[in-house]
């Protein structure tokens, strides 16, 4: 069994200064800490995480965790109640996690939410990084305290990012395309809808995805709206039912990022011969009643679950454990359809 002394006796450094190495604390300089990895490497050193973990109790550890609890997009209620959950797991470990809600996507009232987070008392943060200035300046502030940080659902820049934890959604729009070619004649007609602006990392990845999917795969398949408005904004879906009045013999609909799923019924009231398909993203409760009366046929899930979790779990090795993680953790596209839906962790 390797130990740290004699990694320190090898390194010709303390044992003290071995110990800040492989627990990432700081006080060492650059080029005795990577001395001392590569030795403890090279001699197969593993930690005692039985032993690390009663000390990671000791240390109470505060994190934040930072996400949206809104009546438009309903996705991440499924993310918010598995991360109160894990909240409670961590606990025993001396964790504290302190949830900071997004009541509105309006840059004003993130940045309200966001300067009610003390930096000075938080050991990491989890957040979804939404693209807003307010959040932007934040990850900056966070940034410069040198808090580590793992982003969930969107990407971001940021020097003290550890890890990201959500879909990719360039592949999540290739999949969509991939049933809108099953459940569509092969000359069939196609609309696209959307809830979210085109500035939405979300939507972008999706749309290019599924657009380049179609073209090389189902060339004959036709997009509507494809070089018009695609967006709607929030209770207003004029624009993609200007879109069927105008094209009647519309086959299927991909609704990008759907929000409350109200736009799915909004397209059945026009649909009144139950000839257009409705393929969606994301799961929650309301689209088994959808898909209960043939309103929408499939959905692509990407784990809320995971996303509420995984971002805790890397703080606590991280911060506890001193266990670097991964930089990405993509999650799983899962189709649903009506005959599984019953079945996704909602």
């Amino acid at each position: 069994m390797v130990t740290i002394r004699m990694i320190a006796q090898k390194a010709g450094v303390s044992r003290g200064t071995v110990d800040r190495v492989l627990n990432n604390r700081a006080g060492v300089n650059a080029e005795t800490f990577q001395k001392v990895k590569e030795i403890a490497e090279e001699l197969g050193y593993e930690p005692n995480l039985a032993g690390q973990m009663l000390a990671s109790r000791k240390k109470k550890i505060k994190v934040g965790y930072i996400v949206c609890d809104t009546t438009v997009d309903l996705f991440f209620k499924s993310v918010y109640s598995s991360a109160i959950k894990k909240a409670e797991e961590l606990e025993q470990f001396g964790v504290t996690v302190q949830f900071y809600l997004i009541r509105e996507l309006e840059d004003h009232s993130i940045g309200k939410v966001l300067e009610t987070v003390d930096l000075d008392e938080l050991d990491g943060i989890a957040m979804v990084p939404l693209k807003l200035p307010s959040v932007m300046e934040f990850i900056k502030k966070a940034d410069e305290k040198q808090i580590p940080m793992v982003f969930f659902n969107l990407d971001a820049e940021s020097k003290q990012k550890l890890s990201y934890v959500g879909c990719d959604y360039y592949e999540s729009g290739r999949v969509a395309a991939g049933l809108i070619g099953l459940v569509s004649p092969e000359n069939g007609k196609v609309a696209i809808a959307s809830i979210f602006d085109e500035e939405s990392p979300s939507f972008h990845d999706r749309y290019i995805g599924f657009l380049n999917e179609l073209d090389k795969n189902y060339p004959k398949l036709e997009i509507v709206n494809r070089n018009t408005q695609i967006i709607f904004q929030k209770n207003d879906y004029s624009s993609i039912q200007k879109v069927i009045q105008e094209n009647r013999d519309i086959d299927s609909i991909y609704v990008v990022n759907p929000g409350n799923y109200e736009i799915c019924e909004k397209i059945a009231e026009l649909d009144t011969g139950k000839k257009i398909r409705i393929i969606t993203n994301d799961i929650v409760k309301e689209q088994k009643r959808l898909m209960d009366e043939g309103i929408i046929v499939a959905t692509i899930g990407q784990q809320p679950e995971k996303q509420g979790t995984l971002p805790l779990q890397i703080l606590y090795d991280y911060i506890g454990l001193g266990i670097v993680p991964q930089a990405y953790y993509y999650t799983e596209l899962t189709i649903y359809i009506k005959q599984n839906i019953s079945l996704a962790p909602v």
